[in-house]
C-alpha cells in the first residue's frame, strides 16, 4: 500500500485543526452545510501525518481544497509525496 506525505508551500500536513475556517454546502434544499477546518503544518518531516492508501489521499486531498474553497487558506505550492517505506524498498 502506497504511503503519502502532503506539503503545502513546503510545510509537511500534521493534521486537521479544531478551529472552523469556513462553512461548505452539502446540496440538500434545507442544506445547513458542514464545518470546514483548517490544517496544522509543520516544517518537521517526522510530524507529518502519514496518509497510507490512495482513498486516504483522496480524502486529505478533499479536506484541504474545502479549506482552500471555502476557508482563508493559501497556498503557492501543493506537493504530494510518495514515502519509501521499508516493505517497498525490499520489492
Amino acid at each position: 500500500m502506497n504511503t503519502y506525505h502532503i506539503k503545502v508551500d513546503g510545510l509537511f500536513l500534521v493534521d486537521l485543526s479544531s478551529e472552523t475556517i469556513g462553512k461548505a454546502p452539502t446540496g440538500a434544499w434545507y442544506d445547513g452545510g458542514y464545518m470546514v477546518k483548517g490544517v496544522v503544518l509543520s516544517p518537521d518531516e517526522e510530524k507529518a501525518k502519514a496518509i497510507e492508501g490512495n482513498l486516504n489521499l483522496n480524502s486529505y486531498w478533499k479536506k484541504i481544497y474545502d479549506a482552500i474553497r471555502y476557508g482563508d487558506m493559501k497556498f503557492r505550492k501543493i506537493e504530494i509525496v510518495r514515502v519509501e517505506n521499508e516493505s517497498s524498498k525490499t520489492l
